[in-house]
C-alpha cells in the first residue's frame, strides 16, 4: 500500500470530524438567533481550522522523505513536536469551548422565567404594538373572575 493511499485512510476520522464541525458551525450560526452562545461559534470555528491543519499536517508529514533529507531523528522529532503539540492543544481548546458553551447555554435554559408583572404585583398594562386587554377577559396567567351570581327576583 503506497503512502499516499495509507494517509488517506487514516484521515477518514479527521474528515469525519470535519463534518461534525461544519454542521456544528452551521448550527451554532442559526441558533444564534435563538440565543445560542457565541462561544459556541468560535468553538466550532476553532474546531474546524484545527482539523483541516491537522489533515493537511498528516499529508506533509506522508511526504516526510521529500522535506527532511538533511535534518537529523533528533530535529525532525522536534518539528513534529513544535507542530503536534499546538494542534493538539488547539483541537483541546475547542471541545473545551464546546463543552462550556454547552453547559453555559443548558443553564440558561434551567433559569425559571422572571414574572410578567408591573410594579407591586399589578398586572403590566399594553405593550406598544399590542391591542388592550378586553374588559371581561383575564389576562394569561391571571385568575378568572368569577361574575356575581344573581338571584331570580321571588
Amino acid at each position: 500500500m503506497s503512502p499516499l493511499a495509507y494517509t488517506s485512510i487514516e484521515a477518514i476520522p479527521r474528515v469525519l470530524l470535519l463534518v461534525v464541525g461544519l454542521l456544528g458551525l452551521i448550527f451554532s450560526i442559526k441558533g444564534r438567533s435563538r440565543g445560542v452562545s457565541g462561544l459556541m461559534v468560535g468553538a466550532f470555528a476553532v474546531l474546524l481550522l484545527t482539523t483541516v491543519a491537522s489533515i493537511v499536517w498528516q499529508f506533509v508529514v506522508a511526504n516526510l522523505s521529500s522535506w527532511a533529507g538533511e535534518l537529523t531523528a533528533d530535529e525532525i522529532r522536534l518539528v513534529f513536536m513544535g507542530v503536534g503539540i499546538p494542534l493538539e492543544l488547539a483541537s483541546l481548546l475547542s471541545w473545551l469551548l464546546v463543552a462550556i458553551a454547552v453547559v453555559k447555554h443548558g443553564r440558561q435554559h434551567l433559569r425559571p422565567a422572571a414574572p410578567q408583572s408591573g410594579p407591586s404585583g399589578y398586572p403590566m398594562g399594553a405593550q406598544p404594538g399590542f391591542p388592550a386587554p378586553q374588559p371581561g377577559y383575564a389576562q394569561p396567567g391571571q385568575p378568572q373572575p368569577t361574575p356575581p351570581v344573581q338571584q331570580p327576583p321571588s
